[in-house]
């Protein structure tokens, strides 16, 4: 249950939806690069996000669409004064916790280190498995 005493400031959050197709994942990075700066993140931590972002776009275009690129994939962004919050929602097929990489960057495999980047550059990260259909990732990023 929410807290009815905490009020969500509307004018810090963006919500977007873009289709699951690769060629708007560089548009959507830059998008949110400029958005972290004009919030307040440094150089650093906005390039860091651009790949957190990137890494989970593609991370769901590719698993949890398994490669179609005609299916939504919803992006929350809520700034607050010392962080950014950010959750990204598909309806796809749910990801079997055996099947995600390890989260250690010597257990390579053939796709890369997309998990292992989400968890060195955010400050908080979860995968919400708890939705009848998909799954939504919650990223948590302090200046």
């Amino acid at each position: 249950m929410s807290n009815p005493s905490k009020h969500t400031d509307y004018g810090k959050v963006v919500r977007i939806q873009i289709p699951s197709n690769p060629s708007f994942v560089s548009h959507t990075r830059n998008y949110f690069f400029n958005l972290c700066l004009e919030h307040g993140f440094s150089l650093y931590d906005s390039m860091d996000l651009k790949l957190v972002i990137g890494e989970a776009i593609t991370n769901i275009i590719r698993h949890a669409y398994s490669g179609r690129t005609n299916k939504p994939i919803f992006i929350e962004i809520q700034f607050d004064k010392d962080r950014v919050e950010i959750k990204l929602r598909d309806y796809g097929l749910k990801v079997e916790p055996k099947d995600l990489r390890s989260f250690d960057v010597s257990d390579y495999r053939e796709h890369g280190i997309g998990l292992f980047m989400i968890r060195e550059l955010t400050d908080y990260y979860f995968l919400d498995q708890s939705f009848e259909i998909g799954n939504q990732m919650v990223l948590i990023k302090r200046k």
